[in-house]
């Protein structure tokens, strides 16, 4: 006789119900193998109640006043890092644990990655590389080794991170970037899409182009 499969008994929610946390919530239900064995999908956290209509799964309210209870998981699925930093935050005051999400990871070594980070299909991770809490990194990005990822970093789809870069906090990278290796990236600089990054950036500026330059400073 087949043994029955285990029913869940931890449950999802995903914070942010725009298009960013549909896409994450489709790769959770259908890439993810903890999907239907230690967890499954509650619904959508988002203060946007408009946002209600047509989901796949249900919103559940808004992520400032959400009382977490006993089995609940948590992913933030926002873009933007001040935004995810913003609604993390006060669920993380109330007790919310977030998990790491990363279906189909590839890594050379053991990672460690701090928690609330979520990875799209298709990212490589080389050797001796660590990683900080509610990092977003989308699909078909390499980094390489021994790279330093700092918190509420967000990194685009197709970029390269060569090996031993640094980069700060709150870093935005777009899509289709290179960041050549050794380099290090300030606290809360933005790459622009397809830049090619060839030496450090200050904090807190814009930088693009090929070789990548500062276009704005804030």
């Amino acid at each position: 006789m087949n043994a029955c499969p285990e029913t869940p008994r931890e449950h999802v929610l995903i914070v942010g119900a725009g298009g960013f946390g549909r896409g994450i919530a489709a790769m959770a239900y259908h890439d993810d193998p903890s999907h239907g064995r230690v967890w499954d999908i509650k619904g959508f956290l988002d203060s946007r109640n408009e946002l209600g209509q047509g989901l796949r799964w249900p919103l559940l309210g808004d992520p400032d006043t959400y009382q977490p209870v006993p089995g609940d998981l948590f992913v933030c699925a926002l873009g933007d890092p001040a935004a995810r930093r913003r609604y993390s935050q006060p669920l993380l005051a109330r007790g919310a644990n977030f998990i790491v999400l990363r279906p189909h990871l590839r890594e050379a070594s053991p990672t460690p990655i701090g928690r609330g980070s979520l990875f799209e299909v298709g990212v490589g991770i080389g050797a001796d590389c660590r990683i900080g809490e509610f990092v977003t990194i989308l699909a078909t990005t390499i980094i390489g080794h021994d790279v330093v990822i700092g918190d509420y970093v967000q990194i685009g789809n197709f970029v390269f991170v060569g090996g031993g870069v640094t980069i700060g906090s709150d870093v935005v990278i777009h899509p289709h970037s290179t960041l050549i290796p050794g380099i290090t990236i300030g606290d809360g600089a933005v790459i622009g899409a397809g830049s090619v990054v060839v030496k450090n950036v200050p904090p807190q500026v814009t930088v693009a182009g090929n070789p990548a330059r500062v276009i704005f400073q804030r």
